[in-house]
């Protein structure tokens, strides 16, 4: 899937979408939270290592917070890490860090990671267009 995408011509859209199996609970060296492989961080690394590519960006919009790929690619400054989830003061799964507001990556990677948790379940409109325009200039 990576190559087809990469392989369209100057001006065409592209864009690639992993969406299942999950696997962004995974980190580099173990399985976590029934995710076995991170087909978002391989597919991403493969981008990176065949194509040379400088500049990934990884939007992960899901409940939980993808503790694996921003593990994997915690001092990467080739992967601006993007993920908007449920924290509840860090009693949502996955328990721990780095999932917070401050977790912003490390060496090189500092400030290519993401954060916005939401501490409760009941998010509304105001919400998802504050935590969408935030990705926005993150992104500019």
């Amino acid at each position: 899937c990576v190559d087809r995408v990469l392989s369209a011509g100057i001006g065409e859209l592209n864009a690639f979408a992993v969406v299942r199996p999950p696997g962004h609970h995974a980190g580099i060296s173990e399985p976590s939270g029934f995710c076995i492989f991170n087909n978002v961080a391989v597919a991403a690394q493969y981008a990176i290592d065949k194509y040379n590519l400088r500049r990934i960006l990884i939007l992960d919009w899901d409940v939980h917070h993808g503790n694996g790929t921003q593990e994997i690619f915690s001092e990467d400054d080739r992967v601006l890490y993007i993920s908007i989830h449920r924290h509840d003061e860090g009693r949502f799964y996955p328990m721990g860090e780095p999932k917070d507001y401050v977790d912003i990556g490390e060496g090189k990677g500092k400030g290519y990671s993401v954060n916005i948790p939401w501490n409760h379940a009941y998010i509304g409109d105001d919400a998802y267009r504050a935590a969408f325009a935030k990705v926005g200039l993150v992104m500019n």
